[in-house]
């Protein structure tokens, strides 16, 4: 279709600078700036979702769930209209041109950036590559130095924002030269906050409560909406705390020491079950103690870690050691403040919350054993603040969680596998027994067979073996998982079909 006008593509190729170290202008929609949501197919919502522009579809006719009026500031634009089909126009012209834009230096994007283990969750602007991808957590943009600066990600694939992952300018504004060009369908996960235009080639679906302060035009498929907040924009009293960061983007707009929640999973956490016999293998049962885990780790606008809130549930005490029960936190005691719900363990070279020092005497039944007289899970709360903490990117959401207990004056500990011990573990017991520990080489709490001594499944319900029964009798292909780092069959601890799991070795409430 011919625009009216200077053509869309000279625009672009006029003002877009991406490679420039200058100030750098983002490319304009035109036709289709008044646009909030565009769509091929056609466009649905549940619930109250408000549009911040024009519903249009082309050559789709169907619009739902927006009284007319009341949910949407826009007015809605059918296919029928020659304003969303040259709107539709100008979208593809975008998405055809900019994926042609070179990556910059280093911008083919590895996955593990836009997830929880990335060394760090910041990028500078640029054009990046990402063959399919899923952000797990948090990515900011650094926008702070060019308030113009363009961000464009070119997505060969279906693209993923988990829940409660946030896409968050450094600015604080909400990411209007920000583009995100999938080539395939796009997911924005329930309560999940994004910055930038989302163009995508495939269907678009927004979950329950997401906000995105861009664009969403879905080229070829159809746009579905959950109770969501599309292409929002702070007004001039959205900043209530003054933090740099809009209320719409800010966890705690009325507090200027925190903004965002960065959430470790989702629902009640994971799980995490020990064996405590190390050194030896014990009766390699995994249920001497059972406990599930779940942290949210608030940051400020700078994304310098202010404060840490850990959940907790003790389901199963199954051992006859009286095991306690800790968590070390990549940070020295000494930046920990206002510690409640757990104590601080002296003697640490890193910050050591321990909850508890006996299991028994919290939870007095063992809960392994059928039959027998159960207690109720016990349910904990630690929160404490960080002074002077470091960027998220250097903190995580990956900590260093254990059972320990002490015997003729020497401390035993069981971690997960590779992770190091506290300072305050007597190392004199590795590399003995069935312990195949290896410091040099940076192995930890694997057995000689390669098993671990303590598994982190991810989610809070794992229904863990029976007393005395060995994991990889109650879960078949337990033992492949493991000695495979991972890799093969990680569905062994969900997955009913048969030749997964001995369900008679299986304790169940």
């Amino acid at each position: 279709m011919k625009l009216s006008g200077i053509s869309f593509l000279t625009i672009i190729i006029t003002i877009l600078s991406i490679h420039s170290a200058d100030a750098q202008t983002a490319p304009s929609f035109g036709t289709a700036k008044s646009f909030g949501i565009l769509a091929a197919k056609g466009v649905s919502s549940i619930g109250r979702t408000v549009v911040n522009g024009n519903i249009g579809i082309t050559p789709g006719t169907e619009i739902k769930g927006f009284p007319p009026g009341i949910i949407n500031k826009g007015e809605a634009v059918t296919g029928d209209k020659s304003s969303a089909t040259e709107a539709m126009a100008v979208a593809h012209e975008m998405y055809e041109f900019l994926s042609k834009e070179e990556p910059s230096k280093d911008g083919d994007l590895k996955e593990a950036v836009l997830g929880k283990t990335a060394e760090s969750n910041t990028l500078t602007p640029g054009v990046y590559n990402l063959k399919s991808g899923k952000l797990t957590s948090s990515l900011r943009l650094d926008d702070d130095k060019d308030p113009g600066a363009v961000f464009i990600f070119k997505v060969d694939g279906p693209f993923t924002a988990d829940s409660y992952s946030k896409v968050i300018m450094n600015s604080g504004g909400p990411g209007e030269n920000v583009f995100w060009l999938v080539n395939g369908d796009a997911k924005i996960a329930d309560n999940s906050t994004f910055a930038g235009h989302v163009i995508a080639k495939g269907n678009i679906e927004m979950g329950l409560g997401a906000t995105t302060t861009g664009k969403l035009f879905s080229l070829s498929g159809e746009i579905t909406l959950n109770t969501n907040n599309i292409a929002a924009v702070a007004s001039e009293e959205g900043d209530m705390d003054g933090d740099g960061i809009s209320d719409l983007m800010d966890d705690f707009p009325e507090d200027y020491n925190k903004a965002f929640k960065n959430l470790s999973s989702t629902g009640e956490g994971s799980t995490l079950a020990f064996e405590d016999q190390w050194p030896i293998s014990g009766d390699f049962d995994l249920n001497d103690l059972v406990i599930s885990h779940n942290y949210t780790v608030v940051t400020n606008a700078k994304n310098i870690v202010v404060q840490v809130i850990g959940e907790f549930k003790l389901m199963a005490a199954g051992g006859d050691i009286a095991n306690g029960f800790g968590v070390e936190f990549p940070i020295e005691a000494g930046q920990v403040s206002n510690l409640k719900g757990a104590k601080l363990e002296d003697g640490q070279s890193k910050a050591v919350i321990v909850l508890f020092t006996d299991m028994h005497k919290e939870l007095p039944e063992f809960n392994t054993i059928p039959g027998k007289p159960k207690s109720e899970a016990k349910s904990y709360t630690v929160t404490f603040d960080v002074e002077k903490g470091p960027e998220y990117g250097n903190f995580g959401i990956d900590f260093n969680p254990f059972i320990f207990y002490s015997q003729n004056q020497v401390r035993h500990e069981v971690h997960l596998s590779g992770k190091q011990p506290t300072s305050l573990a007597d190392q004199k017991l590795f590399g003995t027994a069935d312990d195949a520990t290896n410091v040099s080489a940076g192995t930890y709490y694997l057995t000689k067979k390669g098993l671990p001594y303590a598994i982190e499944v991810p989610f809070a319900k794992f229904e863990y073996p029976i007393e005395g029964k060995d994991v990889t009798s109650a879960y078949l292909h337990f033992a492949e998982w493991a000695r495979s780092g991972g890799k093969e069959y990680v569905d062994w601890y969900e997955n009913l079909s048969k030749g997964y799991r001995n369900a008679a070795m299986i304790y169940t409430k």
